[in-house]
């Protein structure tokens, strides 16, 4: 007979990860160079009774990078959008997101010689819905779509040396952060005036950018942004870094891990619960999946 303190132990995990990706071959009889990375990812873990202890959750991701270029004669334009999502449910607790991200980029380029383009560039960053910090007790509000958004207008050199690499550099760029929400507005959150919705700044930028099959079946996609305020403290270096890796372990299946780190000496952060204690912090972010993977050609 079995005792009763025996325990009955129920676990499932059920992990799904999609990932559908446009070919970007490029085909020189034509001027457009179109492509796409997806990737939908499901993580659920159900316990019932199991000793080692742990918590039911539920995650759902959702990332997608494409870009769109056109290339003719001495004329270049290249755009691409990043989009990303992620929700998590965990036991009792409320639904909280863990990714949000929206990111368009676009360079206009005219060749001046060689390898070199005079270059027009704007890009445009912010996030999808509101996000919170979350104590034991309660949570607190900290962003929201256009809260921040940040704008970069900006003119200077590209160099091209080839379709997976290119460096951008400008020493006359300007920035506007924006910041509509009437809460975050108030306490000035941002680096924006204690009531004002956009702060201007007028500085220097850099920008990176690489994607290739760096060893067999191995992608890499990196994108490194560097802004420096020339109106206050230009010494402090603010960073937005991305980097995209797939691993095409088969036909079918991929391993891939996306991070994000970023630094703004404006943002300043709780480091203090206690005392209130403020200041700028290295920010980061990792996903990690595993799934299959499908292409489609480009049409």
């Amino acid at each position: 007979m079995i005792k009763k303190t025996f325990y009955l132990v129920i676990t499932f995990v059920l992990s799904a990860n999609i990932i559908w990706a446009q070919d970007a071959k490029k085909d020189t009889t034509k001027a457009w160079d179109l492509g796409s990375v997806s990737s939908f990812t499901i993580n659920q873990t159900l316990l019932k009774y199991w000793v080692a202890g742990g918590q039911n959750s539920l995650a759902i991701n959702a990332f997608s990078l494409a870009h769109a270029n056109y290339s003719k004669n001495n004329l270049s334009w290249q755009n691409t959008l990043n989009l990303a999502y992620g929700l998590l449910k965990q036991q009792d607790l409320p639904l909280r997101k863990n990714d949000d991200k929206i990111e368009l980029n676009s360079q206009l380029g005219y060749k001046a010689f060689h390898k070199f383009y005079y270059t027009l560039l704007f890009n445009f960053r912010t996030q999808f819905s509101p996000g919170y910090k979350y104590t034991k007790t309660d949570s607190t509000k900290i962003s929201n779509f256009l809260a921040p958004g940040y704008l970069v207008f900006s003119a200077g050199m590209d160099y091209k040396p080839s379709s997976h690499f290119d460096l951008y550099a400008s020493f006359i760029s300007g920035r506007i952060t924006i910041v509509t929400d009437p809460d975050l507005s108030a306490i000035g959150a941002y680096g924006v005036d204690s009531g004002k919705t956009v702060r201007y700044e007028l500085g220097a930028y850099l920008k990176f950018h690489f994607n290739k099959e760096i060893i067999k079946n191995v992608t890499l996609i990196s994108n490194v942004n560097l802004f420096s305020n020339y109106l206050h403290n230009p010494q402090n270096i603010d960073v937005n870094a991305d980097v995209f890796v797939a691993y095409k372990a088969t036909k079918y299946l991929t391993f891939n891990i996306k991070t994000n780190f970023i630094y703004d000496d404006d943002v300043k952060i709780l480091i203090n619960q206690e005392t209130g204690q403020r200041g700028p912090r290295l920010q980061s972010m990792e996903i990690f999946g595993l799934g299959l993977t499908f292409k489609f050609p480009n049409k």
